[in-house]
């Protein structure tokens, strides 16, 4: 996993740095059609490199699952999938139960929860709460797994919360969530996150049909796109 060097001065600006922070945000957010084969003189030539650092970058996005490979035929794009996608939001359930039981009365430092209904907003912001959760166990391991289920989960949770009606009862059980962090109610706060996931983890299959249709009726050049990104970066 890439994440370690992510944080290293200067790993943005480098050819592999900057070729996986692209090509993994064109797979994850599924702006390529699945069954794509991820071509290394296509992407080379798109982002202005050489075809060295773009075998590596393909090799560790199989590695990572991200992408999938047919022997001698190359490289392709994934469909959602399922299984995957609730085991890793069953994942992030698990890691907050278990700092919700063991370290509530030591970490209590949360942040607010933002005020505009935005489901962009919303989607960061619960990321990043998993994750700042997932610090109160001290444990680098554990921080990164979450890391790593949120961003193959993004997509899926970006999807739901598309969802006016998923959108308030997403934000009304996180302000409960924070309001009984605070009171450090423990088997409530517990509550309320078996309460959350149980109905994300209900929803995933008519969401991974609803993003893999989105995906495979995409109409933009994924090479464009990519291009673009690799100028973002």
């Amino acid at each position: 996993m890439f994440r370690p060097h992510e944080h290293k001065l200067g790993w943005d600006q480098s050819k592999v740095g900057q070729v996986y922070k692209a090509l993994k945000n064109l797979v994850v957010n599924h702006k390529v059609r699945p069954g794509t084969r991820l071509d290394v003189t296509a992407i080379s030539k798109a982002m202005n490199t050489s075809a060295c650092p773009v075998r590596d970058v393909l090799i560790q996005l199989e590695t990572e699952e991200y992408i999938e490979t047919s022997f001698g035929k190359g490289y392709y794009t994934k469909k959602l999938d399922e299984n995957t996608i609730s085991e890793h939001f069953g994942f992030i359930k698990y890691i907050l139960r278990h700092v919700c039981s063991e370290h509530l009365y030591e970490h209590s430092k949360f942040v607010i929860l933002p005020s505009l209904d935005d489901y962009c907003v919303t989607s960061e912001y619960l990321e990043f709460f998993y994750e700042s959760v997932a610090e109160a166990s001290n444990n680098r391991v554990m921080r990164n797994r979450v890391h790593d289920s949120n961003v193959r989960t993004s997509y899926i949770r970006w999807l739901d919360l598309q969802q006016p009606e998923r959108l308030l009862c997403i934000r009304d059980d996180m302000s409960e969530l924070l309001e009984l962090l605070d009171k450090r109610d423990k088997d409530a706060a517990i509550a309320n996150v078996d309460r959350q996931f149980s109905a994300m983890i209900k929803s995933v299959p008519e969401l991974v049909l609803e993003g893999n249709r989105r995906a495979g009726n995409t109409k933009e050049s994924w090479l464009e796109t990519l291009s673009k990104l690799s100028v973002e970066s």
